[in-house]
């Protein structure tokens, strides 16, 4: 199975590029253009992207770790062994720092967008466990997947995307209606007054529509942005599942949205209700059920 293997190189330059070239391995090695004076002249310059790191994807870490060896311009990284490891064990070994594919693959998109002045840091564990993990689903960097570091607005903000808790790079500022939760930070409760706020009016809203009473634009715009932005939603507990999806039910007959509506209910009734213990959600759901036939 192949993994990215990281290592730091005492300077990432075309020099250094074209010795990689020649090494069977598949490398990224990103770097920026940069505008720097020279002889009393501004030109632009390839200067290293990620502070000198050089990410190796292959299956034969010996190998690479023998092609390294011979060379005094590239290292690869390794952790440091866990204070709590056992002498002599497995976890008490230096090994290799390696990234996964899904990892370099957000990284790379982030750093793509980047071709000069890019805000790399090395990342506070502490504080990007507080963020939400969000999917950025339009705008330049549609696809990337990452921490939201930072909020401007109604939920929107940048977003910082790290590799193996090594380093990070930060996008611009996101709008907040190109950005979807995919999981709320462990311990964050504002999932639920999310929730609870939108619930009056989704079901005033699918009221009106049932006393055939159009939407105003205003709370069209509402529940298409709740939707958009949790239906991809991982939640902890089930009772947080069924009320999201409830909600999201809701939301697509209140916008008269047959097709995707028919699939919530399905959802909710095949695979949703048979795990709730809840009284209360329980009714809750079948209630909404009964009402949608």
């Amino acid at each position: 199975m192949k993994y990215w293997y990281v290592a730091q190189a005492y300077h990432v330059g075309k020099d250094l590029c074209n010795q990689l070239d020649k090494l069977p391995f598949e490398y990224f090695a990103p770097m920026q253009q940069k505008s720097v004076v020279v002889h009393g002249k501004q030109v632009k310059r390839d200067v290293p992207l990620t502070l000198n790191y050089v990410f190796f994807r292959t299956d034969d870490f010996l190998a690479l770790q023998a092609a390294v060896r011979n060379s005094s311009k590239v290292h690869l990284l390794y952790r440091m062994p866990s204070k709590d490891a056992k002498k002599d064990s497995h976890e008490a070994r230096f090994r290799p720092m390696t990234a996964s594919d899904r990892e370099m693959e957000m990284f790379m998109k982030a750093a793509s967008f980047y071709t000069q002045g890019a805000p790399l840091t090395i990342p506070d564990k502490a504080q990007l466990s507080k963020g939400d993990t969000v999917r950025i689903i339009d705008g330049p960097f549609k696809g990337v997947e990452g921490i939201l570091a930072s909020q401007q607005g109604k939920d929107g903000g940048k977003v910082i995307v790290s590799i193996s808790n090594l380093l990070a790079i930060s996008t611009i500022d996101i709008a907040p209606e190109n950005l979807e939760v995919i999981r709320f930070a462990h311990g964050n409760k504002h999932i639920y007054k999310k929730m609870d706020a939108f619930k009056p009016r989704v079901e005033k809203a699918l009221q009106d529509v049932k006393a055939g009473e159009p939407l105003t634009d205003e709370v069209r715009e509402q529940i298409e942005t709740f939707i958009r932005r949790f239906s991809a939603t991982i939640t902890d507990t089930v009772n947080t599942e069924a009320k999201l999806n409830l909600l999201i039910f809701q939301g697509y007959q209140a916008l008269q949205m047959t097709k995707e509506a028919k699939q919530y209910y399905l959802r909710l009734r095949d695979e949703i209700l048979p795990k709730v213990k809840a009284e209360k959600m329980r009714h809750a759901i079948s209630q909404a059920l009964q009402q949608y036939l």
